[in-house]
């Protein structure tokens, strides 16, 4: 009687994997991300943690996380895509803003609050920095 090696499992990643593939043969953004091709406002990227009454307030009121993107949208910025996380921080927010300025005082504004701590990156597209690269040192 001759006995077969165990099955393995398929890959869980492979989905994923072929997704990332996809976007770096085609430079595409990440899904819920879309380019404004007449929209030249830098990107940021938030990471947030909410802090003890932050959490109490979404626990309680979920929509208010909507609310505060609107409120965003107010101060001439605008949330590209939004996603909850598990981990360290509790959301990562795609934000434009006109300029450095702007995004500091956003981040100022909704730490002041006393509900979120944040951590602000600008991002640029990849091409963008592999263009860079190219450019001649000093």
């Amino acid at each position: 009687m001759t006995m077969e090696p165990p099955r393995r499992p398929s890959n869980p990643w492979a989905q994923f994997e072929e997704g990332i593939e996809s976007a770096i043969d085609t430079q595409a953004m990440p899904a819920g991300i879309e380019e404004d091709a007449d929209d030249e406002m830098p990107v940021y990227m938030m990471l947030s943690r909410l802090t003890e009454r932050g959490r109490d307030r979404v626990k309680d009121h979920p929509e208010r996380i909507l609310e505060v993107n609107h409120e965003v949208e107010q101060r001439g910025c605008s949330v590209v895509a939004q996603y909850a996380l598990m981990g360290l921080y509790d959301f990562v927010t795609i934000i434009k803003a006109p300029n450095n300025e702007a995004m500091h005082r956003l981040a100022i504004e909704l730490g002041a609050r006393g509900t979120i701590e944040t951590q602000t990156y600008p991002a640029i597209p990849t091409e963008d920095f592999i263009n860079a690269m190219k450019q001649p040192g000093d």
